[in-house]
């Protein structure tokens, strides 16, 4: 399997890749501005000519993005890769990085495929999210082999997502949907520890219960986080 990047237009891309527009697909968005440099999982939603971000506004992506309408859309498959861009440190996630082609933000070494772009615009805002349509300016993809599926893999990147929201919940007072969430990251944390123990996925699902455990949680949500340590 060959390493080199194949370079085409999105279209391309979604033909090769089977797209399908208006699917949330999940990747690693990198910005940069003014020397500020930031990585972070980011829902990617296609269209026919262009791709939509909804960051909130809470974020730093969303920061970068008004002082710097440039990025990248990056995928990859490596967990460990989307826990330490959700959680890790900003010196955690540079050693992962690696400058891009056409846009000043940095872009995925290891990532599978690219999308580098600028943002033609701000279609939508309320008071939580913003809508970016974004013109990809190059797309990167590589040629490969097809992975096993492992639901591992799928109930990791699931609690990570969640682990995001649980924590916004929490600093807004939103019990009960935190309580919500919580019950989803806990069930994720058993099918891991069914189908994948002693390996980097339940390696990351210790990690992450212990951040969430550091949250300050009470009532309800204290008593779901209380797993047994492996």
């Amino acid at each position: 399997m060959s390493e080199a990047y194949v370079e085409g237009s999105l279209k391309d891309f979604m033909d090769t890749n089977h797209v399908i527009p208006r699917v949330v697909y999940e990747c690693i968005l990198t910005t940069k501005a003014d020397g500020e440099t930031n990585a972070a999982p980011m829902g990617v939603i296609f269209e026919e000519d262009g791709i939509l971000l909804r960051p909130f506004k809470s974020t730093k992506s969303y920061r970068l993005l008004k002082r710097a309408p440039y990025g990248v859309v990056n995928f990859t498959d490596d967990v460990e890769v989307f826990y330490i861009t959700t959680f890790g440190a900003e010196s955690d996630f540079n050693e992962l990085l690696t400058p891009s082609v056409s846009v000043p933000a940095p872009s995925l070494a290891n990532a599978y495929a690219k999308l580098e772009f600028f943002v033609e615009s701000l279609v939508d805002e309320d008071d939580n999210r913003a809508v970016f349509r974004c013109k990809v300016l190059k797309a990167l993809w590589k040629l490969r082999e097809a992975k096993p599926y492992t639901r591992a893999e799928h109930a990791v990147i699931e609690s990570l997502i969640h682990a995001t929201r649980l924590k916004f919940f929490l600093e807004s007072g939103m019990i009960q949907e935190a309580i919500q969430l919580a019950h989803l990251i806990k069930h994720y944390d058993a099918l891991v520890s069914r189908v994948a123990p002693n390996t980097v996925y339940s390696s990351i699902m210790v990690k992450l219960k212990a951040l969430i455990s550091s949250w300050g949680l009470s009532g309800p949500l204290l008593g779901l986080f209380e797993f047994q340590k492996e």
